[in-house]
């Protein structure tokens, strides 16, 4: 028995070796399924990963080249309103085709049609072809316009804002009147006087003075001088100015009173006192006979008594008298003097 069990019989050694045998195969068989189940899961989920990264990919350069043909678009839209904006502009910058209108404002004298001219303004209008410095500049060489400002007002309106050179005397010319503005330029040559606004510069006559000259006549100019210094409501009062002797100006109001201005000096001054005594003369006794405006000794000398402007009234000095006053009392004496002969 011992020797049966150390030796088992022979065919129960092949039916456990067919066993193991059997076993090895399925053992090697699932091992040989589950490579190729393993590798055909990992070929699987390679191939899904392949696909998603794929789509991925091929929806982002769509999506860029979806990006570009819209800014491409775009672009071309704006390309074709861009042109079609330029030919607009240039067509209403060089064609003529009527666009708004021109308006003057501050001037009587200056039309609309002066400033076309000046402007070089043809018709149609279309101001946004008109060069606003240009037109300004030229309007500036008209003797009527002392200075022009262009502006645009809503919804297509040129405004030329003018304002005018106004006179400030007239002077006798050979075949009439000149008038000067402030800086003694001629802006205006008539056979009459047509500004009677202003004070007219006698004892003298102007030569060979044309539009547009500047009168440098010194005692023109120191004429200019004084009435530019005179304030508005005694300007208003001054009807002439006599420069027939250099040294003894004399001017004449309104109302038909002399003020002596002496010689050319001290014109400031001299307007200044000017406006301040005849501010004085509904206070004075007696008739004015004149007014002596003389820095250093002004008075206002009526037929009754000489008085001093209330400026002057602490003044210590004592008036001094003209030539005029010389003059009276001579005559007062030979008066007398005659009188006693009779």
């Amino acid at each position: 028995m011992d020797e049966l069990n150390q030796h088992p019989p022979a065919s129960e050694s092949k039916e456990s070796a067919t066993n193991t045998t059997e076993l090895l195969h399925e053992q090697e068989h699932d091992s040989i399924y589950n490579d190729e189940h393993n590798s055909i899961y990992n070929d699987e989920h390679n191939s899904i990963y392949r696909n998603e990264r794929d789509f991925a990919h091929n929806h982002e350069r769509e999506s860029v080249r979806n990006h570009e043909r819209e800014k491409a678009e775009v672009r071309k839209k704006f390309l074709k309103i861009g042109g079609v904006v330029a030919l607009v502009l240039i067509g209403l910058f060089t064609l003529p085709i009527p666009l708004g209108s021109i308006k003057v404002v501050g001037s009587d004298k200056v039309t609309v049609q002066d400033v076309e001219v000046a402007g070089d303004i043809g018709e149609p209008v279309n101001i946004l072809r008109i060069n606003r410095e240009t037109l300004r500049n030229r309007l500036s060489k008209d003797l009527r316009v002392e200075d022009a400002q262009i502006s645009y007002e809503l919804p297509l309106t040129m405004v030329v804002r003018i304002a005018e050179r106004k006179g400030i005397s007239v002077i006798p010319a050979q075949f009439g009147y000149l008038t000067l503005d402030k800086n003694g330029q001629v802006i205006a040559s008539d056979s009459v006087i047509e500004d009677t606004t202003v004070p007219m510069i006698s004892g003298v006559k102007g030569g060979n003075i044309l539009l547009g000259d500047v009168v440098t006549d010194k005692p023109i100019v120191q004429v200019l001088d004084y009435l530019r210094a005179l304030d508005d409501d005694t300007f208003k009062q001054i009807a002439e100015v006599n420069i027939g002797d250099p040294d003894n100006i004399l001017v004449y109001t309104v109302s038909g009173i002399q003020i002596r201005l002496g010689d050319g000096t001290n014109l400031k001054d001299k307007a200044e006192l000017t406006a301040a005594m005849l501010k004085d003369l509904p206070e004075t006794q007696g008739k004015v006979e004149y007014i002596d405006v003389n820095p250093s000794s002004p008075y206002i000398k009526t037929d009754r008594i000489t008085v001093q402007p209330k400026s002057n009234k602490n003044n210590k000095s004592k008036p001094d008298t003209s030539q005029s006053d010389k003059t009276d009392t001579s005559k007062q004496n030979d008066n007398t003097s005659k009188s006693k002969q009779d």
